[in-house]
């Protein structure tokens, strides 16, 4: 007995006609897929910046995976529940240059050969490095890859070797304005999205009068951040009360340069007024009790997060006169030449010797982190809209 289309049972053909077309119209549209790439495996600023918008991906619907090597990121990469894909570490090693060149490249081929395997259909992929692109560049044809720049390329190496590869990049995005005039002359799309800080957050209290002031710094230990220039400073400075304290790991090469500062940390003139804290857990919270926080960065800094993160609760800032942080600092602090170490002393005392000034620079940081949408939220979503217009 034929049944009447338009009854009953005619309303229900339909209904699970319309729900197959949906469902086909649905496993047409490819996952949001995510594959952020690090060199290595520490915890430094551009490994958590990766990481925070990758967990913002996740929040907002993408399965998201992160490819590292052997280290510390590892355990933060499981505290945080995102998957991780192993891979050589890419970073050029101590020693023999022709040996560590090679050496990366043999790293590099099999962080290709692994990450061709483990690769997902559709899955976007971020190299968070230079140092990565050699082996997301296998994966270029068949996925999309975006540059993401932490680094303002000065060394000639770099610059080549970005040039060389600029084929295998669909997109760069770079931290600063400073980062995308050294990528630009490739040909690389390239876009800004300036790093963020959380917001909001709690304003540091005013330093107490009578408190030796603190010097803060908050860097990994390697050469190129500075810590030789701020000892030789602090030695100079007409502050001798002042105290400097240092926050940050040392990376596996550069023990010589830790050594090296442990050593002139206790000489004389600076014995007893300067800590190593090595890594802290929780860095905002120590450097709320810092009366102001010192970039002295010999090398461009690219977005500098710990002057934002200082700028947003309110401690003076003082950074050297290039990179990313003549992009953000504004009122919020002071510039002095890069390796100078009595222009350094002098903005010093210069600060410490006038409460007016030490209260502008607290009251502009905040103002300027909104003003210049400086907070992470603003960060993340730039991110976003970039994942999502990148998906293949």
């Amino acid at each position: 007995m034929l049944r009447d289309p338009t009854g009953v049972d005619g309303e229900l053909c339909a209904t699970l006609e319309a729900m197959q077309t949906g469902s086909s119209s649905a496993s047409s549209i490819p996952a949001k897929r995510l594959l952020g790439v690090v060199p290595g495996s520490l915890v430094s600023g551009a490994e958590s910046v990766l990481l925070r918008d990758c967990l913002a991906a996740q929040r907002a619907g993408w399965e998201v995976r992160i490819a590292c090597s052997q280290g510390p990121f590892v355990q933060r990469l499981a505290n945080e529940g995102v998957e991780r894909v192993s891979i050589p570490d890419l970073r050029l090693r101590e020693g023999n240059r022709v040996i560590a060149f090679g050496s990366a490249l043999i790293n590099a081929a099999n962080a290709a050969i692994k990450l061709r395997r483990s690769l997902r259909p559709g899955e976007l992929v971020v190299a968070n490095s230079i140092n990565v692109l050699p082996a997301t560049a296998a994966v270029a044809k068949s996925h999309r890859v975006i540059y993401f720049g932490h680094d303002v390329l000065i060394r000639r190496d770099r610059l080549a070797l970005l040039k060389a590869l600029r084929r295998r990049v669909h997109l760069a995005v770079a931290v600063s304005d400073t980062v995308a005039r050294t990528i630009r002359p490739t040909g690389i799309p390239t876009t800004v999205i300036h790093n963020g800080t959380a917001w909001p957050v709690a304003a540091a209290p005013e330093p107490a009068p009578d408190a030796p002031p603190v010097i803060g710094i908050a860097a990994v230990l390697t050469p190129w951040k500075g810590h030789s220039v701020m000892l030789e400073a602090l030695s100079l400075m007409t502050h001798k009360e002042a105290v400097l304290e240092i926050m940050g790991g040392t990376p596996p090469k550069e023990t010589a340069y830790a050594d090296a500062l442990h050593q002139r940390s206790q000489r004389g003139d600076l014995a007893g007024r300067v800590a190593f804290l090595g890594h802290v857990d929780r860095p905002l919270d120590r450097m709320r009790t810092w009366t102001v926080v010192v970039l002295p960065s010999t090398d461009p800094e690219a977005g500098p997060l710990t002057a934002l993160e200082a700028m947003s609760i309110g401690v003076p800032v003082v950074g050297t006169d290039h990179g990313g942080m003549v992009e953000v600092m504004g009122d919020a602090g002071l510039l002095v030449p890069p390796s100078d170490s009595q222009a350094l002393a002098a903005a010093l005392d210069r600060l410490l010797d006038d409460p007016e000034l030490q209260h502008r620079c607290r009251t502009a940081g905040p103002q300027q982190i909104l003003a210049h949408h400086l907070t992470l939220a603003d960060h993340e979503a730039q991110m976003l809209e970039i994942f999502d217009a990148q998906r293949r």
